[in-house]
């Protein structure tokens, strides 16, 4: 073997090796029992922001009231007029 390749295929080889261990890790992370289960929503309901402290302004479900109003599917609170 020449002197003048062993350059090339060391760098070859380096490469080959940062390709391996990043198609590794990729496939160690695209695992579908890890995933969430997606569930249709409710027809009718908003997920809105809900301002009561005890559902900490997270954005939940809202189910239609009537009148334009939306009832909080966690705490009950009412949020009406225009959304």
């Amino acid at each position: 073997m020449s002197a003048d390749l062993a350059p090339y295929l060391g760098a070859a080889t380096v490469i080959g090796a940062v390709a391996v261990t990043w198609a590794a890790r990729l496939a160690s992370t695209a695992r579908t029992t890890d995933t969430a289960v997606f569930t249709e929503p409710e027809a009718g309901v908003r997920y809105l922001r809900c301002d009561m402290p005890r559902c900490a302004h997270m954005t939940r479900p809202h189910r239609p009231h009537g009148d334009d109003t939306w009832v909080c599917s966690h705490c009950g609170d009412v949020k009406g007029g225009t959304l």
